[in-house]
């Protein structure tokens, strides 16, 4: 039977992207699905690139894998942000330690660059149910944000934060049918922001399945909430909840 959603629990060992890799073959070869409807979403560009390989190796099909989209969270928002004509460069390390620096300077904070970009990154995921940090405050997030804005620059957390802000703009975005059936692998890593969207690109789609393992979250440090799951069934009570329990 199809059910709009479905949860994959997961212990180590019992094939997560396996299931996740055979439930996109069912969905091409059983229920001819176009695989441009079809999204995957994984943790690492590492990742993406195996579940390509995988797929190639038992689809046989170069030009269907082609149509289906793979990738991590930033790299699919920032694909989308180009393609609406968003006009803007990812800033890279070295930029974004710069800004970090000057505004450090500017306000004349006690933190370092890196502890300054973590903190700034931890309350991006998770806008409104974050406060900020005292470190940090409130002027000086401000100012660092408008020194992207003047460079035409967005980190990393921003690609998600403006594609969930476009995601949300209308219902009627011709992407949007890219994710008709959405997949996220590693569901236990997801932040509240990356959830977020999830949510809203999953609203104009038919199904979404997600597959992890509550007890492997490890991006904790980045913002990530194993309580992912029963969120999600809190969210959409039609969740139907598969476990993976044989190693």
């Amino acid at each position: 039977s199809i059910h709009p959603v479905t949860a994959g629990i997961a212990g180590p060992g019992t094939g997560k992207t396996k299931t996740l890799i055979e439930k996109i073959l069912y969905l091409i070869e059983r229920r001819r699905v176009k695989p441009s409807e079809i999204t995957a979403v994984t943790f690492t560009n590492k990742a993406a690139q195996e579940m390509r390989e995988r797929l190639e190796r038992e689809l046989g099909n170069k030009r269907a894998l082609k149509q289906i989209q793979i990738g991590t969270f930033h790299s699919i928002c920032l694909d989308i942000l180009r393609e609406q004509g968003k006009d803007f460069a990812l800033a890279d390390e070295i930029q974004v330690k710069e800004l970090a620096q000057e505004t450090i300077d500017t306000w004349n904070m006690k933190i370092s660059v890196r502890d300054f970009l973590s903190e700034i990154s931890l309350y991006k995921s998770a806008p409104g149910e974050r406060k900020f940090p005292d470190q940090v405050g409130e002027e000086a997030f401000n100012y660092y944000q408008k020194l992207l804005k003047d460079g035409k620059l967005a980190d990393f957390d921003d690609l998600l934060l403006r594609a969930l802000s476009l995601a949300r703009l209308s219902e009627n975005q011709e992407y949007k049918k890219r994710f008709t059936y959405l997949l996220v692998d590693e569901f236990q890593d997801v932040n509240p922001v990356q959830y977020r969207l999830m949510l809203e690109w999953a609203k104009a789609g038919r199904e979404l399945f997600v597959i992890g393992d509550p007890d492997q979250a490890i991006y904790g440090f980045r913002g990530s909430d194993s309580r992912c799951f029963p969120r999600l069934g809190e969210d959409r009570p039609d969740t139907r909840t598969i476990y993976l329990e044989e190693n």
